[in-house]
């Protein structure tokens, strides 16, 4: 019963981490970086927004450049890391806490128990795209 807690968390943990990452920063389609010539030669008609422009980059993953390929691969990878880092952490110190629900919810309450989380799961959450340390200014 536990172990298959333990997995339901964890898998409810990716998804709240997942919402929290998912969408691209709104604003222009200009997409900066190793994906700026693969977005001009393969997404021009994706709209006005770099949402459209994000989408139609991932629906064409095999046509990207390397570099591109993996800027886009990346935030997942640290998704992934923070799933594995802090399930334990989101077991013991989140039990009442459904990740999906409110996609801030398992994050805050994790990041509330900074003292007490592993230093994986710690280093993870500092990881992941957009966030800072709890209780810490925004770059350091």
């Amino acid at each position: 019963m536990r172990t298959a807690r333990r997995r339901l968390l964890r898998s409810l943990l990716g998804l709240g981490v997942l919402a929290l990452t998912l969408a691209p920063p709104a604003g222009s389609a200009d997409v900066d970086g190793p994906c700026t010539e693969d977005a001009a030669r393969l997404c021009g008609d994706a709209g006005p927004t770099r949402v459209g422009t994000m989408r139609c980059l991932k629906a064409r993953v095999e046509d990207l450049s390397e570099g591109c390929r993996a800027l886009l691969a990346e935030p997942q990878q640290r998704r992934d890391d923070a799933n594995e880092a802090c399930g334990d952490d989101a077991v013991r110190l989140c039990p009442g806490v459904q990740p999906g629900r409110n996609k801030m919810g398992m994050q805050s309450c994790l990041r509330a128990n900074a003292d007490s989380l592993s230093e994986a799961c710690r280093n993870a959450l500092d990881a992941l795209p957009g966030n800072t340390r709890a209780g810490a200014p925004p770059g350091g």
